[in-house]
């Protein structure tokens, strides 16, 4: 069995967060995964609420035998949150800000630990500070948001995981204390980490051949993220989703351009009569 669940959020509740990149970020990785033999569940906006991605994930992993690979990718906000129970050894959480909350580092963890041995599990997170995002940290256009303090009582048991303790491969757009972008580029939003990653992915490639090509790329002068691997060195030294020659994603075709106001259509009209009601003043003046 292969299979993903591909999340995107731009659009969030209240003012000033929304994204542009996330939907096409969950439908480019959707889209490359399904052309390589995974069956795909796109979850977008409002769906994604953090009681119906938690259901979700859990029950993608639980779901998963020996030998499966499932992958779930995240692009949305990311958020760190200050640790008040005194077990982060950086002082904050890391966590997926989704569209009615925040998901702590701690809750997928917990999540995680219900995968069944021989499980090939891949999370790809292209979110702000989402280096650790599946794993508790040891020792920011962008896609960060901030959040208030949680309470310790809100808060699961902690347990410290190095790399080679680590279930799970991570992907992740930039390290735990780095913002990721959301940019304009060939015509589409994305993120700057998804779009690059992808065209990356085809042919043969290991996770740490994956992770040396877009580390080529990234950080750059104009993106100062750090993509990161995280896992078992066993884990980075296996065939990406488990597939020995991978299909590339065809380029995929521009965003519609965005409806013009009605101030942008006629703005030229509304300067003419201006111009107009300014000489009439004159000339009776």
């Amino acid at each position: 069995m292969k299979k993903a669940i591909c999340v995107g959020i731009n659009k969030y509740p209240g003012l000033g967060n929304d994204l542009k990149g996330c939907i096409n970020d969950a439908n480019d990785w959707a889209n490359l995964l399904q052309l390589n033999g995974f069956e795909t569940k796109i979850i977008l906006d409002k769906q994604a609420s953090r009681k119906n991605l938690l259901n979700e994930l859990e029950n993608l992993i639980t779901a998963a035998e020996a030998e499966d690979v499932v992958v779930f990718t995240y692009s949305g906000h990311g958020t760190n949150v200050l640790d008040t129970s005194g077990d982060e050894i950086d002082s904050y959480d890391e966590a997926l800000y989704v569209y009615d909350g925040i998901i702590l580092d701690d809750e997928l963890r917990e999540i995680i630990q219900k995968v069944k041995a021989g499980v090939h599990l891949i999370i790809i997170s292209d979110s702000c500070f989402s280096g650790t995002v599946t794993r508790i940290a040891s020792v920011g256009n962008s896609r960060y948001v901030k959040t208030d303090e949680i309470p310790a009582s809100a808060k699961l048991e902690k347990r410290i995981f190095s790399d080679e303790d680590m279930i799970e491969i991570l992907l992740s757009g930039c390290d735990d204390d780095e913002y990721s972008y959301d940019d304009y580029i060939n015509g589409r939003w994305n993120g700057i980490f998804s779009a690059n990653a992808i065209k990356i992915i085809r042919g043969r490639l290991t996770y740490n051949e994956f992770q040396e090509a877009v580390r080529k790329i990234l950080p750059s002068k104009q993106y100062p993220q750090s993509p990161q691997l995280e896992g078992s060195t066993e884990n980075k030294n296996r065939l990406l989703f488990e597939t020995d020659s991978l299909i590339p994603l065809p380029e995929q075709e521009p965003d519609p351009e965005p409806e013009k106001s009605w101030f942008s259509k006629y703005w030229w009209i509304i300067g003419i009569i201006i111009l107009v009601c300014a000489i009439i003043y004159w000339v009776l003046k």
